[in-house]
């Protein structure tokens, strides 16, 4: 057993080495949640509309109450074909910690948004008919140091 446990014991410390170096060249900053979707044809300008008034409107109110930091919307101009996200929603969180309890932050939230469950879960469904979810990525923004 203790055979073992001495070399995954310094596996753990060279990965902690590891990233510790890597951190003299940045400090660590907040969490962006970036949502990359492609409209079905025709779709654009009703999946715009859909943002407008549902994504920023929740997204303004969570930022009000400091569930937030901030959040925006991206539009691709260089799409590479016809499989790639033409619009991207981002959400900015202070750290990974305040993903902890998120579902429990927002449903008031998006509940005084809707009106009730049951209208905000067929808004959820409609979308489905607006675009395709491309990709949906978590990452840490840094600040490189001089």
């Amino acid at each position: 057993m203790k055979k073992c446990s001495i070399p995954i014991l310094l596996v753990c410390l060279v990965g902690f080495a590891a990233q510790a170096l890597a951190q003299e060249h940045y400090t660590e900053g907040p969490v962006w949640r970036v949502n990359y979707v492609s409209t079905k044809p025709g779709k654009f300008n009703d999946s715009l509309k859909d943002i407008r008034e549902h994504f920023s409107k929740v997204w303004a109110e969570a930022k009000a109450q400091g569930v937030v930091l901030d959040y925006k919307v991206f539009l691709n101009q260089t799409s590479t074909g016809p499989t790639d996200w033409n619009i991207a929603t981002a959400v900015l969180y202070k750290s990974y910690g305040a993903l902890d309890g998120l579902a429990g932050k927002m449903d008031s939230i998006t509940l005084k948004h809707y009106g009730s469950a049951e209208a905000r879960t067929q808004a959820g469904a409609k979308r489905s008919d607006l675009w395709t979810t491309v990709s949906s990525v978590l990452g840490r923004e840094i600040m490189m140091k001089p």
